[in-house]
């Protein structure tokens, strides 16, 4: 079988070889993080119990929505650039990385004292302290965007991987002394200052040292003109993503957090998937767009299916799966946890799907209409909630991402003319299992790939 993969790498051609081999490294490695932050998580929710891992999510979900906007929108940005204009990479992540660290010292001081007004809990408060702490150490993945840029994903893999082994250690060993919700909030620090660390080592042993950047303020100004729609887009998004969490915090109880956030967790676990495959092939359709307009349409299209036939698999196993796994790994206090997960799932084609979508806004220079999708999928979420959230708590929680995610990744295409196309593409992709042709004749390429 190994003789045969060999074989088979060696016929395609390089540029996809690169993308195989990019791809390969992210995965083995998101499956690896899946599988031991989904074991040693199971331990953590029941150890914290239903309160204590609510509060803490609730805090979690809280600052996660002043974080994006901390990020300022750059990540794709920086990639695009580097991907284009490799004589700039010192001042592409230099400026990167000034604009990064002022704000999230700038934003991480808002995120804090608009909690104070929040909540009179004193628990509550220092968890938010200590998560917006952990934030300074995001700066630094601007390296991440050098490696994603260069297709060198081995790297960042092997840094993330012993990441998530001490962090999971250090788990067990507060779960056997039993600290407090405290000791696991302290973690987000060390996590940060782990991944920073190996990120410069890895970066120096490409030969490129953090001394050589340099700031630029025109290329500042450029950065934050082509990212802001970008972070209005992503403080959208955070919102309904999250929002859901911290409306049910204000709106019923930590209790009611923690069964939902317990949910989402089997749900959530997937969202990696898009994220490698896109970033994976995002080179190679920039580059396909370069030589002709139908192939670039063609490898959007194939790319499009591809999410969707995934995420449908995968919503069809959990959804067979829910009450038994549910119960099993994290017992009967958690049982609403599988109802909340069932229809939380259904989430999964529109998440697959927008990632795929912002492929295209990305190349086509169209970030500003990812702003505006996003709000309304945000302001949908918001609603939603409000009206589902009092009778149903998790469960209105639940419908109303579904819902809302279908708005933002997928209805919202229709308000603007020049995305009417990329409407028609993923309709196209969401009736994949009906397009028997279309489905035929990727088997047929497969075979023939692998044959």
């Amino acid at each position: 079988m190994q003789n045969y993969l060999t074989i088979l790498y060696k016929k395609i051609s390089p540029g996809l070889q690169k993308i195989v081999n990019n791809f390969s490294w992210l995965l083995a490695e998101r499956l690896l993080t899946m599988m031991i932050a989904l074991t040693i998580g199971i331990y953590s929710i029941r150890y914290l119990g239903v309160r204590d891992f609510g509060l803490l999510s609730y805090v979690i979900s809280f600052v996660g929505i002043f974080d994006v906007i901390a990020r300022l929108g750059l990540d794709s940005i920086v990639v695009r650039n580097l991907v284009k204009e490799d004589s700039l990479t010192n001042q592409l992540l230099g400026t990167s990385w000034v604009l990064k660290i002022i704000s999230i010292t700038t934003i991480g001081l808002i995120s804090i004292l608009s909690l104070l007004s929040f909540s009179d809990n004193q628990e509550t408060k220092w968890l938010a302290v200590i998560i917006v702490c952990s934030l300074i150490f995001n700066a630094f993945d601007v390296i991440d965007f050098w490696f994603q840029a260069k297709l060198l994903s081995q790297s960042m893999v092997i840094v993330r991987t012993i990441q998530i082994t001490i962090n999971s250690i250090l788990k067990l060993i507060f779960i056997y002394l039993k600290l407090s919700v405290f000791a696991f909030a302290f973690l987000f620090i060390i996590d940060g200052l782990i991944k920073t660390v190996g990120m410069i080592i890895a970066y120096r042993q490409q030969k490129y040292l953090l001394s050589q950047w340099r700031f630029s303020l025109p290329l500042a100004k450029n950065l934050l003109s082509d990212s802001w729609p970008l972070i209005l887009s992503s403080v959208m998004v955070t919102i309904y993503v999250r929002i859901d969490q911290v409306m049910l915090g204000i709106m019923a109880d930590e209790k009611a957090v923690g069964i939902y956030a317990a949910a989402i967790r089997f749900s959530e676990i997937w969202y990696f998937i898009p994220i490698i495959i896109c970033s994976s092939v995002f080179p190679a359709i920039l580059k396909a767009k370069i030589q002709s307009q139908s192939l670039y349409s063609q490898r959007l299209q194939q790319l499009y299916d591809l999410l969707t036939w995934i995420s449908l698999i995968i919503g069809l196993c959990v959804c067979l799966s829910a009450y038994p796994v549910v119960n099993f790994l994290l017992g009967q206090a958690y049982h609403q946890s599988a109802t909340i997960l069932i229809l939380h799932i259904w989430a999964l084609p529109f998440v697959f799907l927008g990632v795929g979508r912002n492929q295209l806004l990305v190349a086509e220079n169209l970030t500003h209409f990812s702003f505006w999708t996003t709000a309304l999928g945000a302001i949908s979420n918001i609603l939603l909630n409000l009206f589902l959230i009092p009778t149903y708590q998790g469960i209105g929680a639940a419908i109303a991402t579904v819902i809302s995610y279908g708005i933002a990744a997928y209805f919202s295409c229709l308000l603007y003319r020049p995305i009417h196309p990329t409407f028609w593409m993923l309709t196209k992709a969401l009736l994949i299992p009906f397009r028997v042709q279309q489905n035929l004749f990727y088997l047929r390429q497969i075979r023939k790939l692998l044959g």
